[in-house]
């Protein structure tokens, strides 16, 4: 007997594999198009093949067996071979459209400024942006690749490193010369503070830490102007309102084209990134893996 006759039937595991992913036997039916009822019986057949469960079912809760954790890994490197094999010989059918979703503030400020270049090489493919900072459901919320901040950690997705964000001081270049120029830390006596909490993520941009790095005392840090909002913190600065502390991707225009300016070199120190998110099968499908591509490109110009 040849070791493939050995094997459950082909549609089992492939219906193992897709509950397994989303935890959820109508996510699976979803996505291979059948019923929960015919997901429900591929798991059946698996599991009378193999004589053991690979799910307890409670309700509508599901959890591997011991049994299901140890063999999902080699059936997620079987199905990853077997898509390997055949990829070169598939002629790649381009949707026309794919959907991104961000946080507003890197759409508006990094994003959408350079989308003009996204259609004119891809005039045929529309790119749906999905504005939001909650945690991103791929299959429930319809959206095949995200823009996230963070460490790069997020479970099973594939994630790709797209742009390191660093949190710096930015005013307007008149402070730079101004009757109080700015020269030294110490300078922002004579200087209005911004302040900025990002909504997203976990970045820093307390003034009181940022002094205490830059060995500033004597100033205090609570007074200035306050914004729950990033474009409005750096229109501030922009104006010559004062010196802002924020993430420097966010500014990426300004400063290309001199309305902003880093007066100091102290940063505060962070470990987190923008990155691409997706489910690890959206790969296979060649518009999101050319917006991916093209994405990578755009932030490769700025390093």
């Amino acid at each position: 007997m040849s070791n493939i006759s050995k094997l459950p039937p082909l549609n089992a595991l492939r219906g193992f594999e897709a509950v397994a992913r989303h935890m959820s036997f109508s996510g699976a039916a979803q996505e291979l198009r059948i019923t929960s009822a015919a997901v429900s019986q591929q798991i059946k057949n698996l599991e009378d093949f193999l004589g053991v469960q690979v799910f307890n079912r409670r309700g509508r809760r599901i959890q591997f067996t011991e049994a299901g954790r140890q063999i999902l890994p080699g059936v997620e490197k079987g199905f990853s071979n077997l898509a390997d094999a055949v990829r070169p010989y598939l002629n790649p059918v381009f949707a026309d459209y794919l959907s991104c979703s961000t946080v507003g503030a890197f759409a508006a400020r990094w994003l959408v400024p350079r989308l003009p270049g996204w259609t004119t090489l891809h005039p045929d493919i529309d790119v749906r942006i999905s504005a939001t900072a909650e945690v991103v459901e791929f299959e429930r919320m319809g959206i095949d690749m995200a823009i996230r901040l963070g460490t790069g950690e997020w479970g099973r997705h594939y994630t790709e490193l797209l742009l390191r964000e660093e949190v710096v001081p930015l005013c307007s270049p008149d402070l730079l010369d101004s009757d109080n120029p700015l020269r030294e830390p110490g300078d922002l006596c004579h200087h209005q503070l911004i302040h900025f909490t990002p909504p997203f993520g976990q970045l820093n941009t307390k003034w009181s830490d940022w002094m205490e790095i830059a060995g500033v005392e004597n100033i205090d840090p609570s007074h200035g102007l306050f914004f729950n909002e990033g474009t409005v913190a750096l229109n501030a600065a922009t104006r010559g309102q004062g010196i802002v502390l924020a993430p420097r991707v966010l500014a990426v225009e300004e400063l290309s084209v001199g309305t902003l300016v880093i007066p100091f070199e102290t940063k505060l120190p962070t470990d987190l990134a923008w990155y691409v998110v997706m489910p690890k099968q959206n790969l296979n499908r060649p518009e999101v893996a050319a917006f991916r591509d093209w994405l990578i490109g755009e932030a490769g110009e700025l390093s």
